[in-house]
């Protein structure tokens, strides 16, 4: 839904759109950081063919937590090594 923007504090000076949009009760919202879309496996990346929106349509009648475990369980085992870069999850529902 939402386009990638540069990350807050790093470039001085940096301009930011911002996106409006409903939830409704049974919504969830999902926020990754590069880490989780860009796991790597050899030459595929975790978020190819919508990877990830593939990964949270499987979440569903879940509650955040289990959510944000199950994401990182799965970015986990997508490659044979441990992840290089960092990965933060910020999963929202609305009640």
């Amino acid at each position: 839904m939402a386009q990638p923007q540069t990350l807050i504090g790093v470039v001085d000076d940096a301009t930011y759109t911002s996106e409006t949009f409903e939830m409704y009760s049974g919504d969830t919202l999902l926020c990754v950081t590069d880490g989780v879309t860009e796991r790597r496996s050899g030459s595929r990346q975790f978020d190819d063919g919508d990877g990830l929106a593939t990964a949270l349509s499987g979440c569903a009648g879940m509650h955040a937590e289990p959510i944000a475990d199950r994401i990182t369980q799965l970015v986990h085992e997508f490659g044979a090594r441990p992840p290089a870069d960092d990965l933060a999850l910020l999963v929202l529902q609305a009640e």
